[in-house]
C-alpha cells in the first residue's frame, strides 16, 4: 500500500494510492494519526481503496497534485552519515558505530517542489536515500527486532551544503596540552609537533536548512519492502544518472542503523531515519553524488529513484 499527503481543497489531506494517476482521501487529519492507529488505520485505507476502485467514492486526480512530505509532522528526522562502503574506503580509521545528524520538520518539502540553495550554502550536493518511518515508540531495540517497529519506507534527497559546513560551520581550537584527551585525537591523523587541536564541524545549516529534506511522494508500507538491505537506489540530475547503488553497499546494515538510533533517541510514531547515501558513480559521473554540484543546475530537476518505493523529483532553485 502507498500512502501520501497533499494539499487538497485548501487543507492537508492524507491519501491512499488507487492507481498511477489517482488516489482516495482518507479520514485522518495527518499521516501520523493514521500511523498511530496501527492496523485499524491500514484497514481503513484498504477499504477506501476498494471503494474507490468500485466507483463508490470520489477519487482525486493526481495530475496536478500539490504534494507535501508523506508524513509532514515527525518529531524528528535522523540521518545516518557516511554509511556507504564507497565513502568508507577512504576513511583514515573505520567507523565503530553509525553516526547521526538531526533535522527539524521545517526542512521537509514535497515531491515536485523546489530545493532552495542560498548563496551562503556554497557547494551543495544531492544524496539519494531510503527513509524508514517508525510505526510505534521504540527505545533500546535490538537489531533483530527493530524492523517490527517500522511502519514503512519513503525516499529522500538529503541535500548537503559542504560549502557552509566546512566554511562558516567549522572551527579548529588550539588548546593547551592539559585539555587534550586521547578521545579528542584518536579518530583523526596527527598534526606535526605538539598536536593540541580540537576540530569541530556543525551540521545544522548544511543539512537541515529549509527544503533540504525533500521526501515522498509515497510512503510505502513495510509489507512491500521485504528486505531493506537490497534496495536499488539511483540519483539523477537533469535526466542523467549520477549515482547507481544499492543498500547492500552500506557499511552498516539497515537493522544496525535503526537499532543504534533507538539507543540514543526515543523514536516516536512517524519519526524518520534515512539510512545511508547512494554514492557509487556512473560512467559519465564517476564521482557520484560528491561530484554532482547542484549550483551548476539551477532550474533543472534532480530525482531519487528506489525500486519499489517510486520516484522523487524536485527542481533546483538558486536563490
Amino acid at each position: 500500500m502507498k500512502l501520501g499527503t497533499i494539499q487538497h481543497a485548501g487543507r492537508p489531506t492524507v491519501i491512499a494510492r488507487v492507481d498511477d494517476n489517482s488516489a482516495v482521501a482518507l479520514d485522518y487529519r495527518w499521516m501520523e494519526d493514521l500511523i498511530e492507529a496501527g492496523n485499524a488505520g491500514l484497514d481503513a485505507a484498504a477499504r477506501a481503496i476498494d471503494e474507490a476502485r468500485a466507483g463508490r467514492v470520489a477519487i482525486i486526480d493526481l495530475a496536478n497534485a500539490d504534494w507535501m512530505a508523506p508524513n509532514p509532522r515527525p518529531s524528528k528526522i535522523l540521518g545516518c552519515a557516511v554509511n556507504n562502503n564507497n565513502l568508507n574506503s577512504k576513511a583514515v580509521k573505520p567507523m565503530t558505530a553509525p553516526m547521526f545528524f538531526i533535522k527539524g520538520r521545517s526542512a521537509l518539502t514535497g515531491h515536485l517542489k523546489t530545493i532552495d540553495i542560498l548563496p551562503d550554502h556554497g557547494q551543495s550536493i544531492p544524496e539519494p536515500e531510503p527513509v524508514a518511518v517508525f510505526g510505534r515508540r521504540a527505545k533500546n531495540i535490538a537489531p533483530e527486532d527493530v524492523l517490527d517497529y517500522i511502519f514503512g519506507w519513503t525516499l529522500t534527497n538529503d541535500v548537503t551544503a559542504s560549502g557552509v559546513k566546512f566554511g562558516q560551520d567549522s572551527i579548529a581550537l588550539k588548546q593547551t596540552a592539559d585539555i587534550i584527551k586521547p578521545h579528542h585525537t584518536a579518530w583523526r591523523p596527527k598534526f606535526e609537533g605538539e598536536d593540541t587541536y580540537l576540530l569541530f564541524i556543525y551540521h545544522s545549516k548544511s543539512k537541515a536548512a529549509d527544503t533540504f529534506a525533500a521526501m515522498g511522494p509515497w510512503l510505502t508500507t513495510k509489507d512491500e519492502v521485504p528486505n531493506p538491505n537490497t534496495l536499488h537506489v539511483q540519483g539523477y540530475i537533469d535526466g542523467e544518472c549520477y549515482a547507481d547503488d544499492s543498500t547492500a553497499n552500506y557499511f552498516f546494515p539497515v537493522e544496525r542503523v535503526l537499532s543504534e538510533a533507538t539507543k540514543w533517541f526515543t523514536m516516536e510514531p512517524g519519526d524518520c531515519i534515512h539510512t545511508g547515501t547512494a554514492s557509487k558513480g556512473t560512467e559519465k559521473h564517476p564521482k557520484g553524488n560528491i561530484g554532482t554540484y547542484l549550483g551548476q543546475y539551477g532550474g533543472k530537476t534532480t530525482d531519487v529513484v528506489i525500486d519499489g518505493l517510486g520516484k522523487l523529483t524536485n527542481t533546483i532553485n538558486l536563490l
